[in-house]
């Protein structure tokens, strides 16, 4: 069973999106929105070629100012 580039590629995406949101998190001041994600990563396991796979990341404001999430691309 082997894994598509493309599943591959998705995986990764996902997982340097939710980097970047929890590197922004860690700048932000200590007032102002705060992006916190409950879970750092998801592991699809084997995923056969030619199949789409789908997970959701929650993203929560922990902060005590509206948190704006724009232009949010996985690739």
């Amino acid at each position: 069973m082997k894994m598509s580039n493309r599943s591959v590629f998705f995986k990764i995406s996902l997982i340097s999106l939710l980097v970047c949101f929890l590197a922004l998190s860690a700048i932000a001041e200590q007032t102002g929105p705060k992006a916190v994600a409950p879970t750092e990563s998801y592991d699809f396991g084997t995923v056969l070629e030619g199949n789409d796979v789908l997970h959701d990341f929650v993203i929560q404001n922990k902060g005590d100012a509206p948190l704006d999430i724009k232009d949010v691309r996985t690739g």
